[in-house]
This record gives structure tokens, sequence and C-alpha cells, in this order.
């Protein structure tokens, strides 16, 4: 009797293991099953480069990049400006994201406005395909910047902002931007013409402005 209960014990506590790893497995897939993408949720986006790092440290936060779901049937699409402004798929898109960092899923607080968001998806869509789909990157970082053919240019959060203003007429996070983190690497990107105090903004104001809330990450 002692021996028998001495080899059944351990496979007792496997069997346990076992169990209790199949609960825990379970409990994350429920938890990602419970965030659903919705047309005009933010994501803010932790990325992997010189100038990402440059961002983040400026701002003071992990995030260097930020898009905004701009349709979800047949499939979620994200519109971003990088190299140029365009709406990717979700996978596309989260590819980026820097190895062992999260989206983070940012909606507005007040419910009033995602419902209206949701009900004129289809408008947020033709207005992001006719008015922004196609823009030039901004490298320079400018709010009001504009290529030889008279086109505005359009850096990550300034497209965010633009397209929430003409879509909502609200807006959105801005401020003066100092650069005064790491400057002389700045002042080597921007070779020499720092637009220091310039209006702009940043994945980080969004991420800090009340008019959002955290859904959770992906």
């Amino acid at each position: 009797m002692k021996i028998g209960r001495l080899v059944s014990r351990p496979k007792k506590l496997a069997n346990m293991k076992k169990v209790a790893f199949l609960f825990s497995f379970f409990l994350v897939l429920s938890a990602k099953a419970e965030i659903t993408l919705q047309v005009g949720d933010i994501l803010l986006q932790p990325l992997n480069c010189r100038l990402c790092s440059l961002i983040e440290s400026e701002e003071q936060s992990i995030y260097s990049h930020m898009g905004v779901v701009v349709q979800t049937q047949p499939e979620v699409l994200v519109a971003e400006a990088w190299f140029t402004v365009t709406a990717k798929p979700f996978a596309e898109f989260n590819k980026k994201t820097e190895k062992g960092q999260k989206l983070k899923l940012l909606r507005f607080r007040n419910d009033r406005i995602t419902q209206d968001i949701l009900n004129n998806a289809d408008k947020l869509w033709t207005l992001f395909q006719q008015d922004f789909a196609g823009k030039k990157y901004d490298s320079a970082y400018l709010w009001n910047n504009f290529d030889e053919n008279g086109n505005e240019m359009l850096y990550c959060s300034e497209l965010v902002s633009k397209l929430y203003q003409a879509f909502l007429g609200l807006e959105m996070p801005i401020k003066r931007m100092h650069f005064s983190r790491n400057r002389d690497a700045w002042d080597v990107h921007f070779r020499g013409h720092t637009p220091v105090d310039q209006w702009g903004n940043s994945p980080a104001d969004y991420d800090k402005s009340d008019l959002f809330y955290a859904v959770g990450e992906l």
C-alpha cells in the first residue's frame, strides 16, 4: 500500500499541473478574446529603430508610432503614416511592433463619440480614402508641411489628429515641440533645422490625454 501511494502521488501532481496549465491557457485566450477591435480605435505602437528611440526618449514613453482602425469588415484595416499614408491589415501593422512589447488600444472616453464613429464608419472610411490615403510621410515633423505639388505631408500622430478633426470637428492633443532631450541627435536628424517650439504632437500625447481610456493591450 505504501509503495502504491508513492507511485500515485507524482501522477496526481502531474495531472494537477496539466489542469492548471490548461486553465491558465484558456484564461489567456479568453482575455485576448475580450478585446475586439472596432472602427475608431487608436493603436499605440512601440518600435525598434534609432529615430524611434529618440521619440520615445523625448516623450518619456515606450510608444513611437500609432495608427487608427478605419475598417473592420471584411478585415481589420489600420490607417497609418508610414513612408506614405495607407491602410494596412492589422497583422501587417502589428508586425512592426518591437519584440517583447505590445500594442496599446485606446478608445474615446465619451461613449457618444464612439457610437457616432461606429454609426458612420462608412463615412470615415470614405473620408480617409478621399482626403488622406496616398499622402507622403512628413519626416520633418511639421504641423503644416506640403510637398512640391502643394499636397500636405503627414506623420503618424498628425494623421490621426487631422483625420479626427475632419471627421468629428474635435480638436486633438497638440503642443509646442521642444526636442530638448538628445538635442545633438535631433540636430543631426533635422540637419541643423530642428523645429523647436513648432506645433505638433506624438503618440504619447494620446496616451496622456483625458479624451481616451486604455481598453487593453494586444
